[in-house]
């Protein structure tokens, strides 16, 4: 009885063992089909099992060097919500299935970024894009791209951030930009730019900064601005192509008869491939190009004075304006020319934009005042000095060549054609051929290239009188325009304001004989003034000049007036301290650091002043350093809003009195007088922040 309580015991506890380790192996087996089910769904979100099928290598490098590297290629490439990713894992899921077990191909894959997927949170929020950037110096602003534009479009986001250049990954490129603006423009398109009709060519573009080299020769946009000039006065047919569609576009995509045969409008064409579907605009469209025309095919434009004469009628002023053509004298291009100055940018009149060249509505008049539009007043006055010059100097050529014309004809007559007349004859020919394209071409488009052409002309009259004369002693000529006859008429009799001073050219150029070269840069670097051999004169013992003459923002801050907004507070020093006392070799024509003058310091006061004036220049710094990216910012949006045509009183009274204190600290030196420079300081500080967020409400 034992034994069969004992076996039926033995029994149970293995049936037991068996149930258990039965549960055992199922949960293990359940756990790791839970875990390589987890791993699989996981590869099936990486591009590796993308590649699987189709050759991501191009888009998976390109995404790997993008910036968003660290965003999973399905957290774009499926639309937002744990539903609509599942969808999307079935749909494949289809496709894989019935390519394996049907052979069925894929179709072209076109995924889609939906702006959901970028405007989620944790990404781009909509409302941190309603400000303005700016993209390769165009102003942009998200804005106004989000909502329905002009022909029925709303974009996407994809619209502008695509992958138009190969191993770029949603990098915007202008090519989608310049097919919406400036669709149909061309030189008499249908429509208008979208951009010129709410403002022209500042609508969209900033100014540039800084100088641009063109040709070796620096240019600054800034001064012209300042003074209206309008862009298309130098920047000419900047749009080549007008984007259409070609005919029979649409049969590179659509094969079935139904959609070619329906009759649509743009639209509907728009919502159809633009919004509601990821198209490029450049599928369908031509490309379109604005840029700057390039600098050989300019004055060549067939919509400009082509429309109205054959090439040939003004060949040689063409030709005169690039520079090209002469003898003896290298190419030489107009500085205009290099600067990409159509004709019709200085003939035309005020009233008329466009004028015909040479005809009865053509008034030389014109001309003038297109140079003062450009560069300021008393460039009329130029024009008229060049043509003055070119007149004396074309009349004395003009003789030449024809006393040498007489004397080869009387030796013709007397000799007949030696080997020495023929000599002398060709270089008449040169001589004319010069002076002819001088007159041709009018002179004054290229007034250096003319004086250059006519020196060559002089010196071959010379050199074929010599040769039939051999007594004869040829001269040399060496015509050139000067900064007082090319540009800077009468300069040498006037007083400019230089830093803090009026400066009289009569004084230094007249009675003292200085050239323009010792104070001003070579004209490759044009504008740029130097402190050159100032202290020669000015910083001697025995000189009547004061400090206070050149240096008065440093007086005004040592006497501790001229700010805004501030009490008047002169330095402890004054009355104590003279400016020689800090700066004695000034008189030695020496210019000291900083820690020179630290080191005079301890002539009077102790090792703890001098240190303190270290700590004082510190804090100077640190101030200035606060209000600097204020007024920049302050100015930058006081400039959009005079673009959107805004009163800006409001914030140009603060930003103004801001500016002034700033520049006093700035110029004068804060240490002259510590305690008053942290006041103005602080005074503009306060007005920046006051301009600021008035600019912030009118956003």
């Amino acid at each position: 009885m034992n034994f069969i309580v004992k076996f039926l015991d033995s029994l149970s506890l293995r049936k037991l063992s068996f149930f258990l380790k039965k549960k055992v192996f199922y949960g293990l087996l359940f756990i790791s089909t839970l875990i390589i089910f987890i791993g699989l769904f996981a590869y099936s979100e990486s591009p590796s099992f993308c590649g699987l099928c189709h050759n991501m290598k191009t888009y998976v490098d390109s995404w790997k060097s993008s910036s968003h590297r660290e965003v999973s290629c399905l957290s774009c490439h499926r639309a937002p919500g744990i539903l609509n990713h599942l969808k999307g894992k079935w749909v494949d899921l289809e496709l894989a299935l019935s390519y394996f077990l049907v052979g069925k191909g894929f179709k072209k894959l076109h995924y889609e970024v939906d702006d959901g997927n970028c405007l989620q949170k944790g990404c781009h929020r909509k409302e941190d894009l309603m400000g303005e950037m700016v993209f390769k110096n165009v102003r942009f602003p998200h804005g106004s791209h989000l909502g329905e534009l002009r022909r029925g479009m709303r974009l996407r986001c994809t619209s502008c951030h695509a992958q138009l250049v190969q191993g770029l990954h949603l990098t915007v490129h202008e090519t989608n930009c310049v097919i919406c603006h400036f669709y149909r423009v061309g030189p008499r398109g249908e429509e208008e730019c979208i951009s010129c009709a709410v403002g022209g060519c500042k609508a969209c573009h900033v100014e540039p900064k800084g100088d641009i080299n063109i040709q070796g020769w620096n240019f600054n946009h800034r001064k012209y601005i300042a003074r209206g000039v309008e862009c298309e006065n130098c920047h000419m047919n900047v749009v080549q192509g007008d984007g259409h569609v070609p005919e029979g576009k649409c049969l590179q995509c659509h094969k079935e008869p139904p959609p070619l045969a329906m009759k649509t409008h743009s639209l509907l064409m728009h919502r159809t491939h633009v919004t509601d579907h990821k198209i490029e605009c450049s599928e369908c469209h031509t490309p379109i190009r604005h840029e700057i025309a390039p600098i050989l095919t300019m004055v060549h434009s067939h919509t400009v004075c082509d429309r109205c004469h054959i090439k040939e009628v003004h060949q040689a002023t063409r030709n005169f304006y690039r520079g090209v053509g002469g003898i003896g004298v290298s190419d030489s291009p107009s500085l205009m020319f290099l600067t990409n100055i159509e004709c019709f940018a200085c003939h035309r009149k005020r009233e008329e934009t466009f004028t015909a060249l040479f005809t009865t509505k053509y008034v030389e008049k014109a001309m003038g005042e297109t140079c003062v539009s450009c560069h300021g007043e008393g460039y009329d006055e130029t024009l008229k000095q060049w043509q003055i010059l070119l007149s004396k100097a074309m009349r004395e050529s003009y003789q030449r060549i024809s006393r040498l014309e007489e004397i080869l004809i009387q030796l013709e007559g007397k000799r007949g054609k030696t080997p020495e007349f023929k000599k002398a004859q060709n270089l008449l020919h040169e001589a004319r051929h010069n002076y002819n394209f001088v007159h041709l071409g009018k002179g004054i488009h290229n007034i250096e290239y003319a004086f250059k052409l006519l020196n060559v002309a002089n010196s071959k009259t010379e050199e074929a009188m010599a040769i039939l004369e051999k007594s004869y002693q040829p001269k040399e000529f060496k015509m050139q325009m000067d900064c007082t006859t090319l540009c800077h008429i009468g300069m040498e009799e006037r007083s400019v304001p230089f830093n803090e001073i009026q400066f009289s050219h009569k004084t230094h150029v007249e009675h003292m004989g200085l050239r323009c070269p010792q104070c001003h840069s070579p004209r490759e670097n044009h504008g740029k003034t130097y402190f050159m051999n100032c202290k020669e004169c000015h910083h001697r013992k025995e000189t009547k000049i004061k400090c206070e003459d050149c240096h008065l923002s440093a007086k005004l801050l040592f006497l501790g007036k001229g700010g805004i907004g501030v009490q008047e507070r002169s330095s402890p020093k004054l009355g104590k301290v003279e400016c020689t006392h800090c700066h004695p070799s000034v008189s030695e024509k020496k210019r000291e650091s900083f820690e020179k003058i630290k080191e005079r310091c301890l002539e009077c006061h102790d090792r703890t002043y001098a240190e303190r004036l270290f700590e004082w220049k510190k804090a100077m710094d640190e101030l200035l350093k606060k209000v600097e990216p204020k007024l920049e910012k302050a100015k930058e949006g006081i400039h959009r809003a005079e673009l959107r045509k805004a009163h800006t009183f409001i914030y140009r009274k603060p930003f103004g009195e801001a500016e002034f204190n700033y520049h006093l600290v700035k110029k004068g030196g804060g240490l002259h007088n510590i305690e008053y420079s942290k006041e103005l300081l602080e005074f503009a500080n306060n007005r920046l922040d006051e301009a600021l967020r008035h600019l912030a409400k009118r956003k």
